[in-house]
């Protein structure tokens, strides 16, 4: 009778490819971040891989049609306040998803300016006497790093904004807009890069109105584009190195009926869209989302939304009366694959989670951590700022 040869064992299996860096990249790069920062302590080898630029690219770029784009939490900024991490106010967008502290940045109080594909860009403010110090995290990671802008830069500084594709590339920069001292409607811009770990020697000087907010910057295809208080705004090519005028919506244009006024806009990016989010006067649970056409040409209606209906069937949800010391804001919107789009909105200290397509009602949080701001002015008023949360293995 002839004898069959044995399979291999599982522990020389796992062998073979523990000791083949090839086959344990190709392993490795399907899990996902979370479970790999574990793997890490299994060897030198294993941290040197999954801690590597090339692999956080490859991890990126295979996780790019699995949810990977889209946010698990919010991180929410309270007006203009620098506050400690642990007070940061945090929705999760995912149950199954535990939201890191930002206890591991270098600095006891600190501000979130922006997020991009899983990268958070702050400005630190305690140590005044060292200057503007900004700094780049990862909050998965729990890595940081800090730049500082070139003192040979004139002007004051308007802006400083981030800018991140982790699909096309591992490097990401920083974009930084000042006020030149003449003429008067001047500003420059300076650039720096991840991947020479300096700013540019050169820079771009353009003209703008006073209306554009540099502050509000979102990054989406390559581009930083600026929101703006009028009716013109602009979006820079970082490729290119090129500045070009963009639309911004006139005011109550296609307003739901009976509106009297707007009452805050949400600007902001979900996969390679742009979108703008208005809420109206007298203040209902009535708001519109637009999004911009593809040539920049217009701004064209995406979603007329009312929740009214929707909140009916949670009577125990205990919201106030909708007046105007109250309001509501749009945080968040985040687009999904086959367009099952949710919108994210705030009414005093509550978060409700919306499916835009099926109009279905998907989740309630009330904020534990809201601060007391919060409790005394209306959210027109005080401002909340919205920082997508991504769990990436993106280096800074």
């Amino acid at each position: 009778m002839k004898k069959t040869k044995p399979s291999s064992s599982p522990i020389s299996s796992a062998e073979t490819i523990a000791h083949n860096q090839d086959l344990l990249f190709q392993f490795l790069i399907r899990i996902p971040p979370k479970p790999l920062l574990k793997l890490k302590l299994i060897s030198k080898q294993w941290l040197s891989l999954i801690s590597s630029l090339q692999f956080s690219h490859s991890h990126s770029l295979h996780h790019q049609n699995q949810g990977f784009l889209t946010p698990t939490a919010l991180f929410l900024g309270i007006g203009n306040c620098y506050i400690p991490p642990f007070e940061l106010p945090v929705l999760p967008l995912n149950p199954q998803t535990k939201v890191p502290i930002l206890d591991f940045i270098d600095d006891p109080h600190f501000k979130i300016l922006q997020s991009c594909n899983g990268l958070l860009l702050g400005h630190c403010c305690y140590k005044r006497n060292e200057g503007s110090r900004y700094f780049i995290c990862n909050p998965t990671t729990r890595k940081f790093k800090m730049i500082s802008l070139p003192v040979s830069q004139s002007g004051s500084l308007r802006a400083v904004n981030l800018a991140f594709d982790p699909i096309k590339s591992p490097y990401y920069k920083v974009i930084c807009v000042r006020k030149l001292p003449s003429p008067s409607n001047r500003f420059g811009i300076y650039i720096y890069s991840s991947k020479s770990d300096e700013w540019d020697d050169s820079w771009i000087s353009f003209g703008a109105n006073e209306y554009i907010r540099f502050d509000y910057g979102v990054f989406c295809n390559g581009i930083i584009h600026w929101n703006s208080n009028g009716r013109k705004s602009l979006r820079f090519d970082l490729e290119n190195k090129v500045l070009k005028k963009m639309p911004m919506l006139a005011p109550m244009f296609q307003a739901p009926e009976e509106s009297e006024d707007e009452d805050s806009r949400y600007f902001g990016e979900s996969r390679g869209h742009l979108h703008l989010g208005v809420t109206y006067m007298p203040l209902r649970l009535k708001f519109n989302v637009f999004e911009m056409a593809a040539d920049y040409s217009h701004w064209f209606l995406k979603y007329s939304l009312n929740l009214d209906d929707a909140m009916k069937a949670f009577p125990d949800f205990g919201l106030p009366a909708l007046d105007i010391y109250y309001g509501f804001r749009i945080l968040s919107v985040i687009r999904s694959e086959g367009e099952v789009s949710k919108v994210v909105i705030l009414v005093d200290c509550k978060a409700i989670c919306y499916e835009l397509k099926g109009g279905i009602l998907l989740n309630l949080y009330e904020l534990k951590q809201c601060p007391e701001t919060l409790n005394r002015c209306p959210l027109n008023y005080i401002g909340v700022q919205v920082y997508q949360y991504f769990e990436t293995l993106s280096c800074v």
